[in-house]
């Protein structure tokens, strides 16, 4: 008998990428539960993205850190509770995600296991995760399909593209202005989160790829930031070399947004592009969504959970740069001198971004 669930509620709060690297696991319950209510519990910092995606039905906002919290949080609470979820699915597996999903008053709890900070605490039904390493994209799914849900639905050609067309048209008339021989863009987005410092790959060798990239495969690069990160992108542009010719200087000029973009016009701007190069962060998760071709550079990550995935449907390229190093990957959350990144060298990068591009 095929499951029937009238309403559904997903929890995955943060981070950006993994909120990112669940919706794959929406597309999955949309197309086994095409009518049913489909709601999903984000942090703020996320909830942008979300909210208009058609294939959700409520998006329900848990303020992180804002005036009165407590009260938003009991009142979130009381609205997910008068909504009757049949069934609520933590794809976090922490205390918080446990404690609203077992709030949640959903009558089928689901959780994983192993879990952290007794989130298994919260649940009711616990699916029992792979021993091997898996990509948590993979892990969102392995959850549905344990469940007796249709994952072979999934096709990844078909992923929402998360932006409406006043971020598109934004974007076009971005890059109408500023590149208007409309030549193949690279994105180079060379930001991590706060907390994820020593992932970053060096600007000086941003600037010699993105140098080589302009002078060799005749693109227009663009570099793109968030937050507290555009002096990251202007460090780039200033170690970029001065050839060329051109009336203004012959610079290797390269595309800058003046103010920071939304995620929303983040993807409207990736669907433009030919590639995405960056380090694990949700852009980089974003663009592997989007159907972008990814260049990731992984250091103190283990690609197998962090990489981006690659579907057996997916028709860009996912191609990750990294060195087998007996540190890498590591469990560490600060590294003070960070070889696995510092060893990976502009033509490294290189030849696997001609390979795509090319």
């Amino acid at each position: 008998m095929p499951l029937k669930f009238n309403k559904i509620l997903i929890v995955r709060l943060s981070a950006i990428g993994d909120v990112i690297n669940a919706i794959p696991a929406l597309v999955v319950l949309r197309q086994n539960f095409p009518r049913s209510f489909i709601g999903w519990v984000v942090e703020d910092k996320a909830g942008d993205l979300l909210d208009g995606l058609p294939l959700l039905d409520k998006v329900y906002v848990w303020r992180r850190r804002s005036k009165g919290k407590i009260t938003k949080a009991v009142g979130l609470i009381k609205e997910l509770r008068t909504a009757k979820f049949d069934i609520a699915i933590d794809f976090q597996g922490n205390l918080k995600s446990g404690l609203i999903t077992s709030l949640s008053g959903a009558k089928t709890k689901v959780g994983m296991k192993p879990a952290k900070e007794g989130n298994a605490l919260f649940t009711n039904y616990k699916v029992t995760l792979p021993d091997k390493k898996i990509n948590r994209v993979e892990r969102n799914l392995y959850i549905l399909k344990q469940l007796g849900i249709n994952t072979d639905v999934l096709d990844w050609r078909k992923m929402p593209i998360l932006f409406v067309q006043e971020d598109k048209s934004y974007i076009n008339k971005f890059l109408d202005e500023h590149n208007p021989s409309n030549k193949p863009l690279v994105i180079l987005h060379p930001g991590t989160s706060e907390f994820g410092l020593f992932k970053r790959w060096a600007p000086g060798k941003y600037a010699q790829l993105a140098d080589r990239l302009t002078e060799e495969l005749k693109i227009q690069c663009l570099i793109s930031w968030a937050g507290k990160e555009r002096y990251l992108a202007e460090s780039i542009a200033r170690q970029m070399s001065a050839k060329g010719g051109s009336a203004s200087g012959g610079k290797h000029k390269p595309l800058i947004f003046p103010e920071q973009i939304s995620l929303n016009r983040m993807a409207a701007l990736i669907k433009r592009a030919r590639l995405f190069v960056g380090s694990d962060s949700a852009p980089l998760h974003l663009a592997n969504l989007l159907g972008c071709n990814v260049l990731g550079l992984y250091g103190p990550k283990d690609p197998a959970i962090y990489s981006p995935f690659m579907h057996p449907s997916a028709k860009h390229k996912a191609v990750i740069v990294r060195k087998n190093l007996d540190c890498s990957p590591c469990q560490k959350r600060r590294c003070v001198k960070p070889i696995c990144m510092e060893s990976i060298t502009v033509e490294d990068v290189l030849q696997e971004a001609i390979k795509i591009l090319r």
